[in-house]
C-alpha cells in the first residue's frame, strides 16, 4: 500500500483522488510517520459485471476426483486459524 505525507496529499489531492478512484488502490495518509487516515476506493475494483458471471464460471477449470479431498484441505485450513477480530463491532 502506497504511503504518502499529508503535505504532499495536499499539493495535488485531485490527482490522488483520481489515482484512487480510477486504478483502485488505497493511500496511507501519514504525518510525522504515523499513519493517521486511509484513502480507499469506495466501489469494487473488478471489472466483472454479474451478468457476465455464467459464462466466467463455465470457463473455470473443472475440479477432478480430487474435489472433496480438497474442499476437506480447505476446511482443516480455516479451522487452523482463529477469526478475525473485527473492531467495528466495538
Amino acid at each position: 500500500m502506497e504511503r504518502i505525507n499529508i503535505s504532499d496529499a495536499q499539493r495535488d489531492f485531485p490527482s490522488l483522488v483520481n489515482r484512487v478512484y480510477q486504478h483502485g488502490v488505497s493511500v496511507d495518509l501519514e504525518r510525522d510517520k504515523q499513519i493517521i487516515a486511509r484513502l480507499s476506493p469506495v466501489r469494487p475494483t473488478a471489472t466483472l459485471k454479474l451478468r457476465d458471471m455464467p459464462e466466467f464460471v463455465a470457463r473455470l477449470p473443472k475440479l477432478g476426483d480430487d474435489s472433496v479431498a480438497f474442499g476437506n484441505d480447505l476446511t482443516a485450513i480455516r479451522h487452523e486459524f482463529p477469526p478475525e477480530d473485527d473492531s467495528w463491532d466495538g
